[in-house]
């Protein structure tokens, strides 16, 4: 009895004990000084839905838990109606210059006329844009080759390489045919030379490069790619003009016919799993490029096309010249400026929000 009475009260001290330590845990506890107060917020239980419940997480509820800025597989609707308009554009731009500097009495007079005053006029020129023109077109192409091996090795883009290198030689392909098999000037009598020489090889070589590594480059450096090869299209393109080896007409084809391949590339880009895991835009660049390419496209296009008319009716030296010099830079300021537009990521849910035209 005396052994029972005494483990009773050790079990006493015991309880006791723990009460004791469970009201001075209840009670707040005075800081003293130099102690850093740490504030533990009240938890909520988490409520466990049962099975009759599963159901009622239906696709709205799950559309908006998804980001916004998720991507799509493949491209919107409205992706590629972007896309075959702006084709429809080039492809018409394309057809109207090579019938109407081509085709017809008062567009090869126009060409003829550039061409001379180029030829003439600019004859001191003549020596170093030679050497630019041996020089760009081999510079180009080494440096398209040298980029697309960096692009693939750095970050291992080989799909958009392949895709970008296949662009270059159809654009290729496709002006070497045009220019000796399908398309015939017809004798006026008005240009020295019968035989077709649109589009220009060289212009196209530099256009091309430029092309193969603006679709091979990550989107974010597109922009800054498509501006130097547009730069290096028109150093070319009025190289070849200055030392008589072709026309103006023979200049914007080119630049035409590369962008028209270019617009197909981008296109095939759509469905390639690379483009969608690149989730960098180009709205720092695009807002810059693309209102000021337009703005430029739309001055020189009138500059362009007041000129050619005072060339008809009342010409005057140098007249035809600043004509066709505005038309080349208006071809390559729209055409540049169409296809950086082309990069905004449509792949994606679109937002019932206003947005500018040029904000990506």
């Amino acid at each position: 009895m005396v052994v029972l009475k005494h483990l009773d009260h050790t079990v006493d001290q015991q309880k006791g004990s723990s009460r004791t330590l469970m009201h001075r845990e209840e009670q707040p506890r005075q800081p003293h000084h130099g102690d850093q107060i740490t504030q533990v917020l009240p938890t909520t239980p988490v409520p466990q839905h049962s099975k009759e419940q599963s159901p009622a997480l239906n696709t709205s509820a799950l559309r908006e838990l998804t980001p916004s800025n998720l991507r799509r597989t493949r491209p919107t609707f409205w992706a590629m109606v972007q896309h075959l308009f702006v084709f429809i554009l080039l492809g018409s731009a394309l057809i109207g210059f090579f019938y109407f500097f081509i085709k017809t009495r008062i567009g090869q007079r126009l060409d003829e006329i550039s061409f001379t005053e180029f030829s003439y006029q600019l004859t001191d020129y003549q020596q170093p844009t030679e050497r630019i023109l041996n020089f760009i077109p081999t510079v180009a192409a080494i440096s398209a080759v040298i980029g697309l091996f960096f692009v693939i090795i750095w970050k291992h883009r080989f799909v958009p390489s392949l895709i970008g290198l296949s662009i270059a030689i159809c654009s290729y392909i496709s002006a070497y045919l045009l220019k000796y098999h399908l398309i015939t000037k017809p004798d006026y009598g008005i240009q020295e030379a019968v035989l077709n020489s649109a589009p220009s090889g060289h212009t196209t070589v530099a256009a091309a490069a430029g092309s193969a590594l603006f679709l091979a480059a990550p989107k974010k450096l597109r922009p800054l790619v498509a501006l130097i090869s547009a730069i290096l299209t028109t150093a070319t393109g009025f190289s070849t003009i200055v030392n008589g080896w072709h026309r103006p007409a023979d200049v914007i084809t080119a630049v035409l016919l590369v962008s028209l391949w270019t617009v197909i590339g981008l296109a095939i880009l759509r469905f390639v799993r690379s483009e969608e895991l690149d989730m960098s835009n180009t709205q720092r660049s695009g807002l810059i490029l693309i209102p000021l390419l337009n703005i430029a496209g739309f001055f020189l296009g009138f500059c362009s096309l007041a000129l050619y008319a005072i060339t008809i009716y009342s010409p005057f030296p140098g007249c035809a010249l600043s004509a066709a010099t505005c038309m080349i830079l208006t071809v390559i300021s729209f055409s540049t400026s169409w296809l950086v537009a082309l990069l905004r990521p449509q792949n994606k849910v679109r937002s019932p929000y206003y947005t500018k035209v040029w904000t990506y």
